[in-house]
């Protein structure tokens, strides 16, 4: 599994190997609190969001992880970001997670063609065997857009991560594994396509 520096695009998104230069656009994007609900760490601040990325690429060097940004055509404006994580070449395996969006684009169709094109190039490019998500137990909203594109809900990690706040999170996995990735895709994708440049 040889991730590239390709840029994924489809209809109304373009993703982006996340860069420096992109802090300031990110930091415009995530200024909602409401967006960090849910997520490990709150980023409050312009510092917040340098540190952010800074740990972003360097877990992109160790070779880790593989961070987006993620582009509205419509405006070409940072949306917000995405990311591989977890990611096992010689398992054929990846984490698909710290997705994080502008309200503005919460409840379109933003959110599932990133997966679409997340999902495609895992399947189709890197010839991954299994993509997983995972998502806080209180956090219904993100547990139905993975049910929605086709995530098989697996189980929950219980006590999984300590939140910010203190309390105990229980994590549910969902994945989808090579031999769904055609019912996935022409279930909840067939119009749908990717570019990659």
């Amino acid at each position: 599994m040889d991730i590239k520096l390709e840029i994924l695009e489809g209809e109304h998104v373009i993703l982006l190997p996340m860069q420096k230069h992109h802090i300031q656009g990110l930091y415009e994007a995530g200024g909602d609190r409401n967006i960090w609900t849910h997520l490990p760490k709150e980023i409050a601040s312009f510092d917040d969001m340098k540190d952010f990325v800074e740990s972003a690429l360097y877990n992109r060097e160790k070779g880790t992880d593989f961070p987006f940004v993620i582009i509205q055509k419509e405006t070409n404006k940072i949306i917000g970001s995405t990311c591989f994580l977890d990611i096992s070449p010689l398992n054929k395996t990846l984490e698909i997670g710290w997705t994080w969006l502008h309200p503005s684009v919460w409840g379109t169709q933003i959110n599932e063609e990133c997966k679409y094109l997340l999902l495609s190039y895992c399947f189709e490019e890197l010839g991954a065997i299994r993509v997983q998500f995972k998502t806080d137990e209180r956090n219904f909203r993100s547990q139905k857009a993975i049910e929605r594109i086709g995530g098989m809900k697996e189980g929950i990690l219980r006590n999984h991560m300590i939140r910010k706040d203190g309390t105990y999170r229980n994590s549910v996995y969902y994945s989808v594994i090579e031999s769904e990735w055609d019912a996935v895709k022409e279930k909840n994708f067939l119009n749908w396509s990717l570019s990659i440049k």
